[in-house]
């Protein structure tokens, strides 16, 4: 009898604890559904930004010009100097060349010698004419005559072509400034030697400015004629203006040329760097401080939004990064709030508490 009691008691004791374990359970459980991770929000709207792409150049004179003799020869004089300031038309540099003057020579004797045979042989003609009427010339006597004088007016044509080029090559001896400006190349001296089309200096107007420069596509495609470009140069902000636009890339760099030319003067500038700022317009993107976005160097990039108090994953497509800004696209618009703290102790679907 007492043995049973004993059992009694002991699976009374079971039960009892049995049953406290599982009330201990369900209040755990309870107690784990209402933790919520702590959170900060904001709401974000879509803008247009304008990004500053900053690309080096140098400035260039508008007008310069690089001159060569269309004949070859000796220099034999030079006429100015480096950094010397020249008019248009002023003489500059000349070549001799010992074929000009004896070509020209020759052509004029030439000349002079068929112009005789040409008035003798006129009045060959008009002899043979009248002695044609009394039938005392033959009719191929007047024909070989009329013949000749037609060869001599060609050689005269001719002769007469030689002269002007000798005379042209004459002028081309001598190098003459196109225009008023500054000398800043001599490339060639007294005495040296000079091929056709050589290059013997350069030239240019120095308070008149411009800059080439290379661009890719995503920037060429915003701009046009006539369209204002800020410039920096030594701390100072100049307003330039696109006059050339190349509408067919480089085949080889694939980018476009654009030439600015500058609205104000500035003194001895040519050469000097130039930074350019292209803008490049963005629509209806948005704008995050950098730490809010999560990069765990697998996935895609992607921040949280909270939705009836659950944390959800938005993925993004940035754009580019600037003073602690990403600005990036998405392919669903984003109308919840944006959690901006507690991001990192999150994942999707995590119950949430935005805090004020």
């Amino acid at each position: 009898m007492k043995s049973l009691n004993t059992v009694f008691i002991v699976l009374m004791v079971s039960i009892v604890v049995l049953v406290s374990c599982k009330e201990g359970m369900y209040d755990s459980t309870e107690e784990e559904k209402d933790i919520k991770t702590l959170v900060e929000t904001t709401l974000i709207v879509k803008d247009n930004v304008t990004r500053y792409h900053q690309i080096p150049t140098v400035f260039l004179a508008t007008n310069r010009a690089e001159l060569a003799f269309q004949l070859s020869g000796t220099v034999d004089h030079v006429m100015v100097k480096i950094g010397e300031k020249v008019e248009q038309g002023q003489a500059l540099m000349s070549v001799y060349n010992p074929n000009i003057d004896p070509t020209l020579e020759s052509n004029l004797a030439q000349l002079e010698s068929v112009n005789a045979k040409i008035l003798q042989v006129k009045r060959d003609v008009a002899n043979l004419k009248a002695l044609r009427k009394n039938n005392s010339a033959s009719k191929n006597a007047l024909e070989q005559k009329q013949t000749e004088q037609k060869d001599l007016n060609a050689q005269k044509k001719l002769t007469n072509a030689q002269i002007d080029l000798a005379i042209a090559n004459q002028s081309e001896s001598i190098i003459k400034a196109p225009f008023d400006g500054v000398v800043v190349m001599l490339n060639k001296q007294q005495g040296e030697y000079i091929g056709a089309g050589q290059v013997a200096m350069t030239i240019n107007q120095p308070n008149d400015l411009e800059v080439e420069v290379n661009i890719p596509h995503s920037l060429s495609k915003d701009l046009k004629l006539g369209v204002k470009i800020n410039a920096l140069y030594e701390n100072n902000i100049y307003e330039m203006t696109v006059v050339e636009l190349a509408q067919v890339a480089d085949s080889q760099s694939h980018l476009f040329k654009v030439i600015l030319h500058l609205e104000t003067s500035i003194n001895q500038a040519i050469g000097q760097q130039v930074i350019m700022n292209f803008p490049k317009n963005y629509q209806n993107v948005y704008k995050l401080p950098l730490e809010v976005v999560v990069d765990d160097g697998i996935n895609k990039p992607y921040i949280f939004t909270t939705v009836n108090e659950l944390a959800v994953k938005n993925s993004i497509k940035p754009l580019y990064i600037e003073s602690g800004n990403i600005i990036f696209e998405t392919n669903i618009p984003i109308i919840d709030p944006v959690i901006i703290k507690g991001q990192s102790k999150i994942s999707s679907g995590m119950r949430l508490q935005v805090t004020q």
